[in-house]
């Protein structure tokens, strides 16, 4: 029998790769880039080239569990259902709302994400609704509605070609983006020039005119030192920049404290090079910045989005072709989860539960009480787990993902999940590290096994239909989420009997807003290769760049230019704990490895973690290649073996994310344990790269 080919988009990063999917027999059997496809034109990274194996990886979930005498023992569904729900209702009757939570991934699609919200905000009246974006990009969606006025990433994929520079700081994007990070290098191949900013000398550093080797954390230093040179040396025509944009005076005065001399100072790049890089943007015609979760895994991470986008602002390079933002998202979905109100202070379409209006419309579009959603946000997942630990969250509810492995200080979130009455895990596979430790495990259905959107970092929404069955007696999310709102008394504000159903109830909501959807239909995707929002009815071909007539959304109608002042990260290095440890990701595995790493061929690439360190820090620890290294923070010690590389700053080392206890292998590789749980104070997104440390030969072979 022949292959069908079906279009879909990748589940992985949130580029939004376009794919073909490859189908014989009911099973996934290929999967290959779509050459028509404008974000990738083929191209695909290991990963999504990797997916059908993932499709018949062992561990598998065919169906519910619960535990019981400390075993999680296979039940039926309505057992399954029963129990979870009557657990929660139980909960929630005795201790309030509030001490009820949700958790998901950023591999939920889109109305999944709406049902949650539905059930958790809506019906249950909790604002404790909260998703892995809070990890990867909260930072710039607070960056982004600071700035701005709204969390709208404003421009495309398209700027690539363009741009006449690219400012790139906090990302190795050849390892974790190598399908934008390929257009990227083309266009610099040609004439366009490449500042980065990072660390490590990686391989998108080795395409860079100029690489500002910088101190972890203190980017915002370096961003107003670059911006006091393009004011002092003219690269700023302040008359066009006072119409649209508010703050420049204040700004002016501000950064006559931030000469480059101090910003080398604070950040370790040499004041020649800092002038050098803000001549190269005074210069410019059109820059393009990328940032990502270098930048936003810090206690300063707002600040930073926010500095950085002064850059862009004071020059003009915004809101046309080649010139602005291009934040790209860690997750598949996490633009989406944002504007469906994924997060414990939005509601669906943009809104904050802070706002009365906002709460209002909400309310009357689902036909519930105004007073039903409480005006106050809930708990960010770092609060969650310091709720579990306080006693006043007492039921966790997580879908895919894996927050035992992947939230930071992971020994203090072990012990926050075990202190919960009730911990239900939606996912696809037993055991990853979190499910190890749930009451009860529902078996969802992973992407091409069930049907919904996605929308990717240039705000295009996608489709992924369903392809195949799910193994077993494995549901949909959406169909677990309803079952569990009906069996708690919701059954009337579910009767949903299709995901379509589903996206043409949460699209209204869009109305009239950036992320309006009205025009998009199922049966529009599936003709379609997506389309980029605002896309307002069904005549509408989308929307490529915000913001081109330079009027934002905040009162004045004028950006915001902000001073933002440098303040010191969380930890810092010291006689104790002498190291820096900055953590990242590898081309080859995607997040904690719940997919990834049962896929042979993958696991294969990088089978281990390993620590990076400088040589002369090698030196002075007697280190040799591959000896086995302890590194030790304040909260625990991890293991890997070491590699000596002068890509390294001296005093700082580096392990990969992936590796926790769950998969075959050492358990003690895992680099998040060492993390504090510190977080930026207007997001409340965790600081996992900077850790203070120390790290010494083991003596072990292993």
């Amino acid at each position: 029998m022949a292959i069908q080919w079906h279009k879909s988009t990748c589940p992985y990063c949130g580029v939004g790769c376009g794919l073909m999917i490859g189908v014989d027999q009911g099973s996934i059997v290929k999967v290959k880039g779509m050459e028509a496809h404008p974000t990738n034109k083929g191209h695909i990274c290991d990963l999504a080239a990797n997916l059908a194996p993932v499709f018949h990886a062992p561990d598998r979930l065919a169906g519910p569990l619960i535990r019981r005498d400390g075993q999680l023992v296979p039940v039926s569904w309505d057992e399954a259902i029963r129990h979870a729900s009557s657990g929660l209702g139980q909960i929630i009757e005795q201790y309030g709302p509030d001490s009820v939570a949700f958790y998901g991934g950023a591999a939920n699609l889109t109305e999944e994400y709406y049902l949650m919200n539905k059930l958790m905000k809506g019906c249950i009246g909790t604002n404790n609704v909260e998703c892995s974006t809070r990890l990867c990009m909260a930072s710039s969606a607070v960056g982004f509605l600071s700035t701005l006025g709204a969390d709208a990433p404003p421009t495309c994929y398209d700027d690539i070609e363009h741009a006449d520079l690219f400012f790139i700081a906090g990302n190795n994007m050849a390892v974790t983006l190598p399908t934008i990070f390929r257009r990227v290098k083309n266009v610099a191949a040609k004439d366009a020039k490449v500042i980065v900013v990072d660390p490590r000398r990686t391989r998108t550093a080795k395409i860079a005119d100029i690489h500002l080797q910088i101190k972890p954390g203190t980017d915002v230093a370096l961003n107003n030192s670059l911006a006091h040179v393009l004011l002092h040396e003219g690269f700023v025509d302040e008359k066009k920049v006072d119409i649209s944009c508010s703050g420049l005076d204040e700004l002016k005065v501000f950064l006559e404290n931030y000469p480059p001399s101090y910003g080398a100072e604070i950040s370790g790049c040499s004041e020649e090079d800092i002038v050098r890089a803000a001549r190269l943007i005074g210069e410019s015609r059109n820059m393009l910045t990328f940032w990502f979760q270098g930048y936003n895994h810090s206690t300063q991470a707002v600040f930073k989005n926010n500095s950085l986008h002064n850059l862009s602002l004071l020059t003009a390079n915004f809101c046309r072709p080649g010139a602005g933002p291009l934040s790209i998202t860690g997750e598949a979905n996490a633009l989406g989860n944002r504007w469906v109100g994924a997060l414990s202070h939005l509601l669906p379409g943009m809104r904050l539960v802070a706002n009365p209006q906002q709460r209002q419309e909400v309310a009357d579009f689902w036909n519930i009480p105004k007073e039903k959603i409480k005006p106050v946000p809930g708990r960010s997942i770092i609060e969650m787990i310091q709720g579990l630990h306080d006693g006043d969250i007492r039921a966790l509810w997580v879908t895919t993902s894996n927050p035992a492995a992947s939230l930071p200080d992971t020994h203090w979130v072990e012990e926050g999940l075990n202190k919960a009455e009730l911990l239900i895990v939606q996912d696809i596979f037993h055991p990853t590290e979190t499910t190890r430790l749930a009451d009860v495990v529902l078996a969802g259905a992973q992407w091409c096994e069930k049907t919904g959107t996605f929308i990717s970092s240039e705000r295009r929404i996608e489709l992924v239909d369903k392809l195949v069955e799910p193994p077993g007696d494995a549901k949909t999310d959406c169909a677990i989420i309803i079952d569990m709102a009906c069996a708690m008394g919701f059954r009337d504000e579910f009767p949903y009997l299709s995901a379509e159903e589903i996206f043409n109830e949460w699209k209204g909501l869009t109305r009239g807003r950036i992320c309006d959807m009205n025009g998009v239909s199922y049966k529009r995707l599936r003709n379609k290769i997506g389309l980029q929002l605002p896309c307002p009815d069904e005549n509408h071909p989308g929307t490529e760049r915000l913001f081109t007539d330079w009027h934002f959304p905040r009162p004045d109608g004028r950006a915001a230019l902000l001073a933002r002042n440098y303040e010191k990260p969380a930890e810092t290095s010291d006689a104790e704990y002498p190291f820096i440890l900055l953590t990242g990701k590898l081309a080859s595995q995607f997040n904690t490895r719940t997919r990834t790493g049962r896929v042979e061929q993958l696991q294969q690439i990088e089978p281990d973690n390993y620590v990076e360190i400088h040589p002369e820090d090698a030196k002075d620890l007697l280190l040799q290649e591959n000896d086995l290294i302890e590194v030790a923070s304040r909260r625990g010690k991890v293991h890997g073996k070491a590699r000596i590389t002068d890509k390294m700053l001296t005093g700082t080392v580096y392990m990969n994310m992936h590796f926790g206890s769950a998969l075959r292998g050492p358990d003690d590789r895992l680099a998040n344990l060492l993390c504090t749980h510190a977080v930026d104070r207007h997001s409340k997104q965790p600081e996992y790269k900077i850790t203070a440390v120390r790290v010494a030969k083991t003596g072990e072979d292993q």
